[in-house]
């Protein structure tokens, strides 16, 4: 066993020192606590009241087995198989992309600027589905459509939107196919949105172990050589679907955001901004079709 005892205050010290060697301790108790809510129903000021409890051996055990893999660097999302997302329970698992809060930042940025919108909405590379089931949970009158090349995503995002009772268009598409994929759509559309790849292969040496053992690479990395590749399919796109003056909205790398910028000033559209996230980065681009 990873522990000595089986009182929770001295299992929950344990397992955070344990941690310490790939989270700072903030982090790692964080991370503890989590767990320990997802097992057992405890919040933090439960885990507190009920430090002295002793845990069973059918609870150490289930402690125990979620504990290993959070040991091996494997997200604590995909361990506890879901994360909230803008309110919504998204189930979560190493076919897509664990949601960020800077895509949270990006659909409250949608909706905030379009409170009375009620039209078609696009999300391009849907993953778990946690941007579609925002926009549709925040604009119930909103005919949302959600595209991916992954069957298994698809599969997830599908799953996801029955739990939240939201009724959603899951395709399969692959943007860079950009012809076959408009066939696909077959309609018109006022909102795009999309978070697509967009991390280099040569940032891959910054990134944390958990990240890069364990999501999925075809959705998150780019190659250097060709680093505009789906924001350039995507605009292509675009251009066959989105409606006069429909609005797109895309999340960025901050090292090539200009050159996205450049790439939808240049090609028929207007008002093309960069948006900071609260980080003070450059992260989102939004864009409106020309009349």
């Amino acid at each position: 066993m990873l522990f000595s005892t089986n009182r929770l205050s001295d299992i929950k010290t344990e397992a955070v020192e344990q941690l310490l060697e790939l989270y700072p301790e903030e982090e790692a108790l964080s991370i503890v606590n989590l767990l320990i809510r997802h097992l057992f129903g405890l919040s933090r000021v439960e885990q507190q009241l009920q430090k002295e409890r002793r845990l069973s051996e059918s609870e150490l055990l289930l402690f125990f087995r979620a504990f290993q893999r959070l040991k091996k660097a494997e997200p604590v999302q995909y361990v506890l198989g879901t994360v909230s997302f803008y309110g919504i329970k998204v189930r979560v698992d190493p076919s897509v992309l664990i949601p960020r809060p800077e895509t949270e930042e990006l659909v409250h940025l949608m909706i905030t600027e379009n409170p009375f919108f009620k039209g078609n909405v696009l999300d391009i590379g849907t993953g778990s589905g946690c941007i579609a089931l925002a926009l549709k949970k925040s604009c119930p009158e909103c005919r949302v459509t959600a595209v991916d090349i992954s069957e298994k995503a698809l599969a997830l995002a599908a799953e996801n939107a029955s739990d939240a009772g939201l009724n959603i268009d899951f395709k399969r598409c692959d943007v860079l196919e950009t012809a076959r994929c408009a066939d696909v759509l077959s309609k018109k559309f006022q909102w795009i949105v999309s978070n697509p790849p967009y991390v280099l292969q040569s940032e891959k040496e910054y990134m944390e172990k958990r990240v890069l053992h364990y999501e999925p690479e075809q959705a998150l990395f780019v190659e250097d050589t060709d680093p505009l590749l789906f924001y350039r399919k995507i605009r292509i796109l675009a251009e066959k679907i989105l409606d006069k003056n429909g609005a797109i909205y895309l999340e960025l790398n901050a090292a090539t955001a200009r050159d996205v910028a450049n790439l939808f000033e240049t090609k028929g559209f207007r008002n093309v901004e960069i948006l900071k996230d609260f980080r003070g980065k450059a992260r989102f681009l939004r864009a409106f079709r020309k009349e």
